[in-house]
């Protein structure tokens, strides 16, 4: 049996893609998975994990943020800058863990 019917339906307002989109938290522009990477910046909502409340700004908003949502966007700043620092300390701390271990084989 076939059907006419009238389906709306949401496109990347990058490439026209019907798909997955994230919209803008500044501006609502919505983009699909692969132009969010070349549209925009991703700020994961917590320090351990990401996903579900993640942020997205188009690279426009990103610069000329808008008032509404500037503590937001600090926020996710913050997050990041927090998550860039632990991955340091764990760097650093692998590294001073290999040292210490290398040393208590030495001495066996």
């Amino acid at each position: 049996m076939k059907k006419t019917m009238e389906k709306e339906v949401t496109i990347c307002d990058e490439c026209g893609k019907e798909d997955y989109l994230t919209a803008c938290l500044g501006c609502g522009v919505e983009h699909c998975f692969k132009c969010q990477r070349k549209c925009g910046v991703k700020y994961e909502h917590a320090i351990y994990i990401s996903g579900s409340g993640d942020g997205y700004f188009c690279h426009e908003c990103d610069i000329h943020l808008p008032k509404k949502i500037e503590e937001l966007h600090q926020a996710y700043l913050n997050i990041r800058n927090l998550r860039k620092q632990s991955e340091e300390w764990y760097k650093h701390f692998e590294m001073r863990k290999k040292e210490a271990e290398a040393r208590f084989e030495a001495l066996q």
